[in-house]
């Protein structure tokens, strides 16, 4: 089926509709909020599906995050489950530029996911590892819309896939946004106590 119009950025890379803040979607949606339901009602959807397949033997892979991704928000955007292809940035904090994606989630890979162990001996380890992979992740933010989302859907996956329970990190950012964003950029500088801190008061 061909891409409507709408679909696709225009050349300046602009994925808004016209006149409004809403990037440009399949159901011609203009209003911000009807766009934020439409959204949560695609990540439930994906972590309820995600969860539900998930198992011991579960690889967890650059393109298993794109698919959850995907899942999400496929029948919003055509973007869902590609890499963005304009440079973010938030707060005066700037994300990896385009030009490094590729190369930055295939050494996330390789540094974080690949070694990642099914079962713990320890919570203590568990926690070390989910701070690293979910600041790790967050630092890229390599999609166009829905970065923390994913990225708070995957770390409550590797903790279901070890034998805990969610870490319900979403609840945490809404109720405590300040000290969730203060530890995101604490990792940035590679100071992953601030998040530990956080998961193992949730975990």
């Amino acid at each position: 089926m061909k891409k409507r119009e709408y679909d696709i950025p225009d050349y300046r890379g602009n994925y808004t509709e016209v006149g409004t803040s809403v990037l440009r979607n399949k159901l011609d949606i203009t209003d911000e909020y009807e766009i934020q339901v439409q959204e949560t009602i695609g990540f439930t959807k994906a972590y309820r599906s995600f969860a539900d397949e998930l198992t011991k033997f579960t690889s967890f892979t650059s393109d298993y995050i794109c698919s959850i991704h995907k899942m999400a928000l496929e029948h919003l955007y055509y973007f869902a489950g590609m890499y963005r292809k304009v440079d973010l940035s938030k707060a005066g904090h700037n994300f990896f530029p385009v030009s490094h994606i590729n190369t930055a989630m295939s050494y996330y890979e390789k540094e974080y996911l690949v070694n990642l162990p099914a079962d713990y001996s320890s919570k203590e380890d568990l926690i070390i590892d989910l701070a690293k992979t979910h600041v790790e992740l967050i630092h890229i933010h390599p999609f166009r819309e829905g970065n923390g989302r994913t990225a708070r859907i995957f770390a409550n996956l590797i903790s279901l896939r070890a034998g805990f329970g969610e870490i319900k990190l979403e609840n945490f950012s809404r109720k405590y946004y300040d000290r969730y964003i203060d530890a995101l950029n604490e990792g940035d500088n590679l100071n992953y106590e601030p998040m530990i801190s956080i998961l193992g008061e949730l975990l």
